[in-house]
């Protein structure tokens, strides 16, 4: 097999990003604009180097990892899924309100304000606003969000990889409709 590194701009940058697990997108202008222009050639070379790069349908990369969720990825996953369910109960739009553009405000999440949330959080490691502080910082380094100013910070699209998984384990909670088989009881 003979791999064409010519061309290929960024291309340490991106082994390095995507390899720390950063999420790239549109955002990362000439990291994501590289990937964009030749994503078949990008993920034949990470491919035989071992590595699964994956586009999103949504429009953003990462490598894909079959190794069991660690303790950062579960407790971004717990965030997830603690504030879909405060957005749910406000009976919020979950992507408008996700993908707001004047962000959110730290301060402001929901996360340790309610007894069942603080439970799932202290579950995931995080028991204190300084900890989901942290928490908000590593979803700036794997590229689910970024920083606004210093109290407030907007989602990123890669967050979807999440908000999607909320969803899919939502729909896969709901009992099956049975109430087509006791009608005819």
């Amino acid at each position: 097999m003979i791999l064409d590194l010519d061309g290929k701009p960024h291309l340490s940058e991106l082994f390095d990003r995507l390899r720390s697990g950063r999420h790239l997108c549109a955002d990362d202008g000439p990291l994501y604009l590289a990937l964009r222009s030749d994503y078949a050639a990008h993920r034949g070379l990470f491919g035989a180097l071992g590595f699964d790069l994956v586009e999103h349908d949504r429009g953003f990369y990462y490598f894909q990892s079959e190794a069991e969720l660690g303790k950062e990825a579960t407790e971004l996953a717990v965030f997830f899924f603690v504030l879909i369910e405060a957005w749910g109960d406000a009976a919020k739009d979950i992507g408008d309100t996700a993908f707001d553009p004047s962000g959110h405000l730290v301060d402001d999440l929901p996360h340790l304000t309610r007894e069942s949330w603080r439970r799932c959080m202290a579950e995931a490691g995080v028991t204190n606003e300084s900890e989901l502080t942290d928490v908000v910082r590593k979803l700036e380094r794997y590229g689910f969000a970024e920083r606004i100013d210093e109290s407030r910070f907007r989602f990123r699209t890669p967050a979807w990889r999440f908000l999607d998984l909320c969803a899919d384990a939502w729909r896969d909670a709901q009992p099956e409709d049975d109430d087509a088989e006791e009608v005819g009881s």
